[in-house]
């Protein structure tokens, strides 16, 4: 799977239902060759739309749960 095509799934929290973002970029770990984390944008608000900050969130790759057709399922901890 190509990382362009995981770029354009939604990620949904499990736990919530909520939507969280896209996929913007991964950190990978160079010595062992592995995804350690996706880096995710946060959707904007309609009142941030004219700011140029970008709301990141970084989510560790074993919190992956699955990897759907338009969608990927992700277990946060944000409680």
């Amino acid at each position: 799977m190509r990382f362009s095509s995981v770029q354009e799934k939604e990620i949904i929290d499990s736990v919530s239902g909520k939507f969280i973002g896209y996929i913007v970029d991964a950190e990978i770990d160079e010595a062992r060759g592995e995804i350690v984390a996706l880096i995710i944008s946060a959707p904007k608000k309609f009142y941030h739309l004219f700011q140029g900050e970008e709301t990141v969130k970084k989510i560790a790759f074993s919190h992956i749960l699955t990897v759907g057709k338009d969608v990927i399922l992700v277990k946060t901890h944000d409680e």
